[in-house]
């Protein structure tokens, strides 16, 4: 659900709920009520990106203990996995997006989650769409077109500056396949 949908739906049921509650409201004038309303919006808005932005901090937080191997371990193996990008659609709350250099993550929701990852190694071509409304707002699509089962093709929706992330993408994905010893080559 997008953002302003969102707000609407909020506005809507706090004005009802107003007026089951039997609240007098007939003191503030409609054009004041209706800023209160949306003050209101604003601050559940700005409190729920927070919670949703401190969920994904700690979600990003190496946690050895839940491991069984130690860090030390983890040095001598492969290198770790390292943030390369995160970000979220323009006008959104409940959806991110993280590249890291082995995988895309796509993460859905506030409180609970669910998880979609795309290895790069997958990742077969991109592309950007951007209409005219979109190219004044620096926002844009990003097609992923991958030979993973589940999602061969995935749109990253409204992503701002989509050019510079798609770039992010490619070079990370080239990395990746090198990083493997995987060479490039058209599939027939």
């Amino acid at each position: 659900m997008q953002s302003d949908a969102m707000r609407a739906i909020f506005q809507q049921t706090f004005q009802r709920s107003l007026a089951n509650a039997g609240v007098q409201i007939t003191a503030l004038p409609p054009e004041e009520l209706n800023t209160l309303v949306d003050a209101l919006a604003e601050s559940t808005f700005a409190v729920l990106e927070a919670i949703e932005d401190e969920s994904a901090a700690a979600q990003t937080r190496p946690s050895y203990a839940a491991r069984s191997i130690s860090p030390a371990a983890l040095a001598d193996d492969e290198p770790e996995e390292q943030l390369i990008w995160k970000g979220r659609p323009y006008l959104s709350i409940g959806l991110r997006y993280e590249l890291t250099t082995e995988r895309l993550r796509i993460i859905r929701g506030l409180l609970s989650h669910n998880l979609e990852e795309i290895e790069l190694v997958r990742v077969r071509d991109t592309k950007v769409k951007q209409h005219m409304g979109e190219r004044a707002l620096n926002v844009g699509d990003i097609t992923i077109y991958s030979t993973d089962p589940t999602t061969p093709e995935f749109v990253l929706n409204n992503v701002p500056d989509p050019i510079e992330v798609r770039e992010l993408i490619r070079k990370a994905t080239l990395d990746e396949k090198r990083r493997r010893g995987l060479a490039y080559r058209e599939e027939m």
